[in-house]
């Protein structure tokens, strides 16, 4: 499968906006969500599907750069993040990624909110996102217990 494939049947027509966009920085979102508490593997994995589906080795390491020191505030970190596509996308992946786990916490639901907020994402949108990606990432737990 090819990587233009697979951000197509990831992201549609936000493709094109989610690559252009500062990739680097849209993977330390992710990998912020997924350290609110210790790292789950199962968040770990949620994160690394997106970074091995929008970019390759630098960019990924790049993402890393945000970690050092002291973490950029929310606003600043999204603060280029902000086109409508790019943002709703980014919002979608970091509920993924909280969810991963099979539970959506307080803190991480208030996580999440200040997220949304920052990326001056629509109220409507971001409550049909936080319904949405719950009942996806439920309905995924439960066919993955249906294995076991």
């Amino acid at each position: 499968m090819t990587l233009q494939f697979q951000v197509q049947l990831d992201y549609g027509v936000a493709g094109d906006a989610v690559l252009q966009c500062d990739l680097p920085r849209y993977l330390a979102v992710l990998l912020r969500v997924a350290g609110i508490h210790e790292v789950s593997v199962a968040e770990r994995n949620a994160a690394a599907a997106t970074a091995y589906t929008l970019a390759d080795e630098s960019v990924r390491q790049a993402a890393f750069a945000y970690s050092d020191g002291v973490p950029a505030e929310w606003a600043e970190l999204l603060a280029p993040l902000r086109h409508p596509q790019v943002a709703a996308c980014l919002f979608r992946d970091c509920c993924q990624v909280a969810w991963a786990d099979g539970d959506l916490d307080p803190i991480e639901q208030d996580v999440l909110l200040q997220i949304a907020h920052d990326l001056q994402l629509p109220d409507f949108l971001r409550d049909q996102v936080l319904v949405a990606v719950e009942e996806q990432e439920l309905a995924r737990l439960r066919i993955l217990s249906l294995f076991s």
